[in-house]
């Protein structure tokens, strides 16, 4: 039986998914923001046709590559924000280690920097960002936050709130010292900042008075 016109096949929202790891790469290159549709299928292997029909245009590309990255990187997100045992002030840095270590050795700095600089090239990306790169990130924050304070550990607080000023400076000096190179100028000892920050993270949300529950 025919397929009504317009109609997409089966398989086509996992083709569109494959297709848009395999331009990860040419989006994230040194130059991608600027690529032409062109350039981009060229990298891909693939026709400026195929792109138009999985994603429209340009920016449908840069789109779907940020959802990618979402998808492939939810259960690590998930995987950090589980709290360690332990006192609360080191299950914090433990997680902002884990930023750190995940954005230097695993392309999560790279993924955001480079998605950052869409999202500012271009207006209608920059809600795309917000939605698929940057709130997971600052969720994955809010989430340990929460489990803490459901523990008993951490004083009830706007996580939201309490998410951004965890993870802010941090990201901040990551954005400083590596995706602007900002370590050959202006150099930062990031394994000193991370308790420093924490202290003055629980001077500003402090632990709860009452006893924790979490492993007891």
């Amino acid at each position: 039986m025919a397929r009504t016109a317009g109609s997409r096949n089966a398989d086509y929202e996992e083709s569109r998914l494959a297709l848009a790891r395999r331009l990860a790469s040419a989006v994230m290159a040194e130059g991608g923001v600027r690529a032409s549709l062109r350039q981009l299928a060229e990298a891909a292997d693939t026709s400026v046709a195929t792109l138009k029909h999985y994603f429209a245009d340009r920016e449908g590309v840069v789109r779907a590559v940020m959802e990618a990255f979402r998808i492939d990187g939810a259960p690590y997100m998930a995987q950090a924000s589980t709290p360690v045992a332990g006192p609360l002030r080191d299950s914090l840095a433990t997680f902002l280690r884990r930023v750190v270590t995940a954005w230097r050795r695993h392309g999560v700095g790279k993924m955001q920097a480079s998605m950052l600089a869409f999202g500012l090239s271009a207006k209608g990306l920059g809600p795309s960002y917000v939605t698929l790169m940057l709130e997971p990130f600052l969720q994955t924050g809010e989430a340990l936050l929460r489990q803490h304070i459901d523990a008993g550990e951490l004083a009830p607080c706007d996580v939201r709130h309490a998410s951004l000023t965890l993870l802010g400076p941090l990201v901040l000096a990551l954005l400083h010292q590596d995706s602007l190179d900002g370590a050959s100028c202006r150099p930062l000892n990031l394994d000193a900042l991370v308790p420093a920050h924490v202290d003055a993270f629980l001077a500003a949300f402090p632990p709860a008075t009452a006893r924790p529950r979490r492993g007891k």
